[in-house]
This record gives structure tokens, C-alpha cells and sequence, in this order.
């Protein structure tokens, strides 16, 4: 038995292993779409409300936010220096504390080991940061059974741990110098000291996407800060596990009212909402943000890009990724569409056990793996040439922990015409025996007519004459690398060379199964959406294209369909990690490393 994560309608299997994740994911998907469909509201304007508009504030490095927010290079420095602190705890100053019970109740939390249990990282040993949030006195509903102390000596110390999203609270007696109990909190939603909650207001008041919602010049922030409503909703980071706060805004001159989500881990804003008029009702978290903004911008919606001498249209499909079409170089039709519409993946070590994972869109689909930003452009320049980058993420929920995945669909179109069609693994999986096999969909555009498929054979191009497979671990290539070879009847067209472990540690061979089949107008064959095709825990050609070629038709005088099914595997021997990611302590917070696996086809034009 085998277990697909992704809910398309046919070949779904689960296996007893698995089962555990099946609910998982099926309980988190029910209610993230429930809670996305109550928290999406569309207003009247004439009834006196509006529209919301949701907005995803572009990367901003910490120091380019330190330059905007001078209390915020002041508190780096804080935080750097609790590093080398024993224990590696930034506290509550002097001026933060009212009374000598708090700064009694915070020296005595701080000399016990239970509430310094996860201030260190736990393998290595290093420091990690960590914040105390709050010291007051403890209500008697908060604490634990059995614990008493005589009324008003009692204090309630929160200590925040940025690397685990946790919480060690700490009940102390000042009257008798004891702690007496700690308790823990996972996914905390953390108590902001002061010194925080003034940050986050100014992280997002000289963010850029804030002043343009609020319709406000960075110049005249100053002059008209009395005249903003600020206030602080309850918010969180679901994806990024980091601490997040919502400082909201309303500008009288504007008639705006601003939901802002700040990292204050990162220390950059993550997006906001905007409408017309005042409102105080409104929650949104970092899930929703997202989703609501990725949704309305690029979920089956065409968009248009071009860099140098490309243009092409892309769209997130709900199962298949991301879609490009429409592919032109120099206005010459290239490519009519590629995707990729299934990531299998199989374990070595687990007969008969892997996930088909879709990916695409992440509401309303049957992706398990979902995008949440839109795609992006990266300029290359490399052994292949320059160029840009054309990159779409799709993430699993809690990635990067275990059974959880990261894949991209990138696509290089050079300047010299030249393509390469990708995907690309982060990990980690489930082990470090997994078998990842993307598979690729890929209808070129070689002007009308027929188009015609040959193969390399060692010492001469042969034809395909009738649809069929091969399998690139037999193959013969041509002195340059070629393995096939695709024209039209003019003999315009393209050299098709596979990764043969060319690219260095970037691909370490695509060991692909390559299948060709005619297109058949009155039948869909992934013209639209695919469910789930094929099974994933298979290692030979029966991978789901196999099915669009039995029984083989001829070829002549037809459009053709290239299938690719690359094989990579993951490998997370030190020094030699390949498809795999691990968390891991960056100036004492969590982050993630990544040993990506790149698979996938170079195109190279034919010069006549």
C-alpha cells in the first residue's frame, strides 16, 4: 500500500504507516479552508464599508530596516550582546521594572535551571536567544495545583525562546526566594514587553506597503503621527513559527484603516491589510495573509512577464503548479506549455511506501504542497550562460520538519535562446532514503505542421516512428551531450540534453525515463488539471505517462508530447548532503539550510 498526500481524485492509497499523516493533513486542511472562508469578507462601499485589500510587503533585509529604524539597530545590539551573557537572556532593564519585587522575581528566575533549560541550543551548546517578556504578579487561576504562597508574593515570570517559538514561565515566591514551579508553552502566543511593542509600530510605520496603504509620505510621518489611531490586534506566524504582532493603523485624512503582521524574529514586515473606514473586528495572521494574497493575484490566473529577449504567460494551477505558456524568444513561439503535475516520491528502505505529492494552489485545491508567494525573477550568469530565472516554492505546512517537503518549478531561458526546464528538492522527507521523481509535462511549440522526435543511437539520429519510452540509464549521447532531438518538418527546432552530472553540485544526473506521445485533441491529457497519475512507489517506467502511450500510436504527421521523469536521490552524508535541509541556530534563532537537488532538461536551439 502507499500513501498520496494530495487529495486528487484517483489514486488515493493509505497505508497503515501513514495513516496518522493522512488525518493530519486532512483535520489542518478542513479547518484552514474553513477559516479562510469565514475570514474572507467582501464589504459594500455604499453601505459605508469597503473591499479589503491584501498586500505582501517585499523582502527586507534587517540591516536596510536598522537604517530606516535607529531603536532598532539599538536593540540589535542587545540582542547580540545576551548572546555572550551567562545565561544568554536578554532581561528587563532598570526602567522596565516597577517595583523591587519584579527585579527579585526576575534575578531569582534567572538562577534556576529548570526555567534555563532551553536557553542553550541542546546538541551543540551554543547560545540561543532568549527575551523575558513580562514579570508581574500571578493571578491565583494561573497557578499550577498545589502551589500556594502568601497573597501579593507571588510574581509570574515569562521568558520567551525565539530558536523553539517557545515559553518557560516561571512562578516565584519573592517573600521566600524560591521558584517555585516552571511550566512550559509550545507555539506560544508571547507577551510583548514594551521595548517590542514600540519596535513593531515603527518596523511597520517605515515600511513602505504600510505608508502607501495609509496614503502617507515617508517625509511627512513625522509631522502626522499624532493624527494616527495605533493600536495592537492579536495576531501569528503559522508558516514561519516566529514571533508576530499586528499593530493596526487608522488616518482620519485618508479614511484607511491598516492591519499590518510584523516579524519581530526577522524584524520586517510580512504584509497587510487595507480598507476604507475604521474598523477594530478584524484578525488576520501570516496563513491567511498569504493565502488570500496569492489566491486573488496568481491562482489560475494568467499573468504576463518578460526579461531580455523572452515573454511568456504563467499561472498557478490547483494541482499541477506552476504553468508556463505562451514561451516567445525574440516573438518566435518556443514553448506552448510545461508544468510539472506530480512530485512521486518512494523510499528505499519501505517497500511499497511514498507520497504522490500535488502541488499548486492553497485553497480549494487538491494540492498538499502550496504555494504562498508568488513567483520570481533571478538573474543568472553561469557555466551555461546569462540569462534570467523564472521561480516558483511550493511549501508543506511545517516544512522543514520531518515528512514535511519544498519543491520549485524553475524554468533558465538564456540569451542565447537556450532553455532549461527544472525542478528543484529542498527536502527533507521522511528519511534519507527517498526517491524524488517529478514529473514533467512539456508541449513545445515548433510552428504548425508536425513535429518529429529522434533519439541518439551512437552514431546517428533515429526516429521515432510510433509512441514509446526510454530509459536515460541506457542511453547513448551525441558528442555534445545531445540525447534527443525534437523539429519540425523544416528541421527547425531542439537539442535535448539531460543532467549527466554537468551542472556540479547542482544536479547529480536526472536518470530519467523520457516518453513521447502524439496530442489528441478530443482528449484531455493534461491539457487542463491531472489528478494524481501513475504510483508513486514504483522505480521502473510506470511512472503515469506510461498510460498516454498503450497502445502505442504512430507519430507521423502529429503534434507530440514530451513526458520527462527524472530520478533524484536524497543524501544527508555531511559533506555531501543533496536534497536535504536541517534546522539549524543563526545568531541564536531558528534557520533553515538547504542542500537543494536540481533536475531537469536543457534545450538547445538547432542552428541550420
Amino acid at each position: 500500500m502507499s500513501f498520496h498526500k494530495s487529495f486528487k481524485p484517483k489514486n488515493l492509497y493509505i497505508s497503515p504507516f501513514k495513516y496518522l499523516y493522512f488525518m493530519k493533513y486532512f483535520k489542518t486542511a478542513l479547518i484552514l479552508s474553513l477559516t479562510l472562508i469565514i475570514a474572507c469578507t467582501s464589504k459594500d462601499e455604499k453601505s459605508g464599508e469597503t473591499d479589503q485589500h491584501y498586500v505582501i510587503a517585499r523582502d527586507f533585509t534587517p540591516e536596510a530596516m536598522m537604517k530606516r529604524v535607529p531603536e532598532l539597530a539599538d536593540y540589535a545590539s542587545l540582542i547580540e550582546g545576551s548572546l555572550s551573557k551567562k545565561p544568554p537572556v536578554l532581561s528587563l532593564n532598570e526602567a522596565e521594572l516597577t517595583d523591587a519585587n519584579q527585579r527579585k522575581a526576575q534575578e531569582l528566575a534567572l538562577m534556576n535551571k529548570d526555567f534555563l533549560r532551553d536557553v542553550y541550543h541542546k546538541d551543540s551548546g551554543e547560545p540561543l536567544r532568549n527575551e523575558i517578556m513580562s514579570i508581574r504578579p500571578a493571578e491565583a487561576s494561573e497557578l499550577p495545583d498545589g502551589i500556594n504562597c502568601p497573597e501579593g508574593s507571588c510574581y509570574r515570570v515569562f521568558l520567551y525562546h525565539y530558536y523553539s517559538n517557545s515559553a518557560s514561565i516561571a512562578f516565584v515566591d519573592v517573600s521566600s526566594d524560591k521558584v517555585l514551579t516552571v511550566k512550559r508553552q509550545i507555539d506560544v502566543k508571547a507577551e510583548l514587553n514594551k521595548r517590542l511593542h514600540d519596535l513593531a509600530i515603527e518596523i511597520a510605520l517605515h515600511s513602505d506597503e504600510v505608508l502607501d496603504a495609509l496614503q502617507i509620505k515617508a517625509e511627512d510621518l513625522d509631522e502626522v503621527r499624532e493624527e494616527l489611531q495605533i493600536s495592537m490586534v492579536e495576531t501569528k506566524c503559522e508558516r514561519s513559527k516566529h514571533l508576530c504582532t499586528g499593530p493596526a493603523f487608522y488616518y482620519k485624512k485618508s479614511n484607511r484603516m491598516v492591519w499590518s503582521i510584523v516579524d519581530l524574529t526577522d524584524w520586517k514586515l510580512i504584509g497587510l491589510v487595507w480598507q476604507k473606514n475604521e474598523s477594530k473586528d478584524f484578525k488576520l495572521t501570516e496563513n491567511e495573509l498569504q493565502n488570500e494574497y496569492f489566491m486573488s493575484h496568481f491562482c489560475e490566473i494568467d499573468s504576463d512577464t518578460s526579461f531580455g529577449n523572452w515573454k511568456l504567460k504563467f499561472r498557478i494551477m490547483g494541482s499541477d503548479g506552476m504553468e508556463v505558456l505562451d514561451v516567445k524568444y525574440k516573438d518566435k513561439m518556443v514553448i506552448k506549455s510545461t508544468k510539472i503535475v506530480d512530485w512521486h516520491v518512494s523510499y528505499l528502505n519501505k517497500k511499497e511506501v511514498g507520497y504522490s505529492d500535488a502541488i499548486g494552489c492553497p485553497m480549494f485545491s487538491a494540492a498538499a504542497v502550496v504555494a504562498f508567494k508568488g513567483p520570481e525573477v533571478e538573474k543568472i550568469n553561469g557555466a551555461n550562460g546569462s540569462g534570467y530565472a523564472l521561480v516558483q516554492d511550493f511549501r508543506s505546512p511545517i516544512w522543514p520538519a520531518m515528512c514535511n517537503y519544498r519543491y520549485q518549478n524553475r524554468l533558465e531561458f538564456y540569451d542565447d535562446g537556450s532553455f532549461r526546464i527544472m525542478g528543484v528538492n529542498h527536502g527533507q522527507g521522511c528519511n534519507d532514503s527517498a526517491v524524488y521523481k517529478p514529473i514533467f509535462r512539456i508541449d513545445l511549440d515548433l510552428g504548425d505542421g508536425p513535429e518529429l522526435f529522434s533519439q541518439w543511437d551512437g552514431k546517428s539520429w533515429k526516429q521515432w516512428e510510433t509512441e514509446q519510452w526510454t530509459d536515460q540509464n541506457e542511453g547513448r549521447f551525441s558528442p555534445e551531450g545531445y540525447w534527443f532531438r525534437m523539429t519540425n518538418e523544416q528541421g527547425s527546432g531542439y537539442y535535448i540534453v539531460p543532467d549527466r552530472g554537468q551542472y556540479g553540485k547542482a544536479g547529480r544526473g536526472d536518470a530519467a525515463f523520457a516518453y513521447v506521445s502524439k496530442f489528441k485533441k478530443d482528449v484531455d491529457e493534461g491539457t487542463t488539471d491531472l489528478p494524481t497519475i501513475g504510483d508513486c512507489c514504483r522505480y521502473d517506467y510506470q511512472q503515469g505517462p506510461e498510460q498516454y502511450i498503450q497502445p502505442a500510436e504512430k507519430l507521423s504527421r502529429e503534434k507530440l508530447i514530451l513526458w520527462y521523469v527524472p530520478r533524484m536521490y536524497n543524501d544527508k552524508r555531511p559533506g555531501k548532503e543533496y536534497c536535504w535541509s536541517k534546522m539549524v541556530a543563526d545568531k541564536g534563532k531558528l534557520s533553515v539550510k538547504t542542500w537543494p537537488g536540481s533536475v531537469g532538461p536543457m534545450f538547445v536551439p538547432i542552428k541550420k
